[in-house]
């Protein structure tokens, strides 16, 4: 491997691993080292490297998402700005290396894929910023509409930045593309109500979320303390912590949705020891809620028409739906409720009447009737999904205020929203 080779295999694995300081020495290093060719191509790309690691430190800890960046690189300039910046002086680099000498094809290639690079960043600091204001104000997550877009962006790079001196910055690209896909299907699949295929999309980000961990870890990211632990690890940036409480957010729905196939795998306790070490317990708060105001039932209810291969486990592809049942019982607190059903009839009704409501998403819906002394609360987690809180009518007067908190409260978690919006609030 040549020098000049070696030299951008080593600094882009340290750019990949975040040792930005490091980086930034070695490039100075070098430049020192080789003052004569300082005008050459080498010395021109040179120029460029320091004010790329610098970028790279600021995406991985967000600074993509916060409009101004005073100080940094250019005053009062977003990182989306600074790359585009970038992606100019490298297009000019490569312009003015290509055919000058064998140092000048290697500057030019690696000026051109960086520039392959830098554009993929851009548009992945389009996409966040796109689920970050899809989440504001409590409006409904387009998953769907999100993982196209993502799988996109991997496709169009799926060939890019080839060079094997952007080895490790595009292994790290590829990881987080790919655990941004897995997250959105995730997402998407719960929204249909399918176990196997969650399952799968959960896995597989968590997967690759280990495999970026370990890449981010190297010899400067420990050191030495004097407190309980002997060896301490430096936090991770705040874009992997984003990535690990999405991922967490999006367990814990999974484990609500599945709760009644979940729970049949373990016992009552491992169950509840389980779902305690999670992000947030959701069973164990609608348990509790149902307990202490003395409602009758909290449901949860999936409109299956026009979905197919939904349900609470797997089905083997030879075995047929099973198409007679078009609102399933996802969740029932207590679990004695979903057997009657006189009820069940009724809420499936009132579902049907009142759907148009329910998919705005945006109010409860309040279902009385004065031969009916229970009240049915409705209020949509997902556009298929109703969580449904039924109560009687009368006495104590202040129920209904209890359920509308309690419903907002949970159905503002369950849909992930606060999750996206933490996009711009985690630095």
């Amino acid at each position: 491997m040549d020098h000049e080779e070696e030299f951008l295999n080593t600094f882009f694995t340290q750019v990949a691993q975040l040792c930005t300081d490091k980086a930034k020495e070695l490039v100075e290093k070098e430049r020192g080292s080789c003052r004569q060719t300082q005008l050459g191509p080498w010395g021109m790309l040179l120029m460029h490297l320091p004010q790329i690691a610098v970028a790279e430190h600021s995406y991985a800890d967000l600074g993509f998402l916060h409009t101004k960046n005073k100080g940094f690189l250019r005053k009062d300039n977003s990182l989306k700005t600074v790359y585009e910046s970038l992606k100019s002086d490298l297009k000019r680099v490569e312009e003015m290396t290509r055919g000058t000498n064998s140092i000048g094809a290697t500057v030019a290639e690696v000026s051109n894929q960086l520039c392959q690079y830098i554009t993929a960043k851009i548009q992945l600091i389009d996409f966040y910023e796109k689920m970050y204001h899809m989440s504001i104000n409590n409006k409904v997550m387009k998953y769907q509409e999100l993982l196209q877009y993502i799988e996109g962006i991997v496709e169009s790079h799926s060939l890019s930045c080839s060079h094997l001196a952007l080895t490790a910055v595009k292994a790290s690209l590829t990881l987080e593309c790919e655990i941004l896909v897995q997250l959105t299907k995730a997402q998407v699949e719960l929204q249909h109500w399918r176990f196997l295929s969650t399952l799968m999309s959960l896995y597989g980000a968590q997967t690759r979320m280990s495999a970026w961990e370990r890449t981010l870890q190297s010899k400067e990211s420990w050191k030495l303390g004097f407190g309980a632990t002997f060896l301490k690890a430096n936090q991770q940036p705040a874009l992997y912590q984003w990535l690990v409480k999405l991922r967490s957010s999006i367990l814990a729905k999974c484990s609500l949705y599945f709760h009644t196939t979940l729970s049949q795998q373990a016992s009552p306790g491992e169950m509840k020891s389980i779902l305690s070490k999670q992000n947030v317990d959701y069973y164990q708060k609608i348990q509790s809620f149902q307990r202490k105001h003395d409602v009758l039932a909290v449901l949860i209810i999936f409109d299956s028409r026009g979905v197919d291969d939904s349900g609470p486990g797997y089905r083997h592809p030879r075995r047929e739906p099973n198409t007679s049942e078009h609102f399933p019982v996802v969740l029932s607190c207590p679990s004695t409720f979903a057997q009657q059903s006189m009820y069940l009839n009724n809420i499936q009704k009132r579902i049907k009447e009142r759907q148009a409501e329910l998919l705005a998403m945006d109010k409860i819906v309040y279902c009385k009737n004065v031969k009916d002394p229970c009240v049915c609360a409705m209020y949509n987690t997902d556009p298929r999904m109703t969580l449904i809180t039924v109560f009687e009518s009368g006495k104590p007067r202040d129920k209904e205020s209890h359920v509308t908190s309690f419903m907002t409260d949970l159905c503002m978690q369950i849909r992930c929203n606060k999750v996206y919006e933490l996009l711009k609030l985690s630095k």
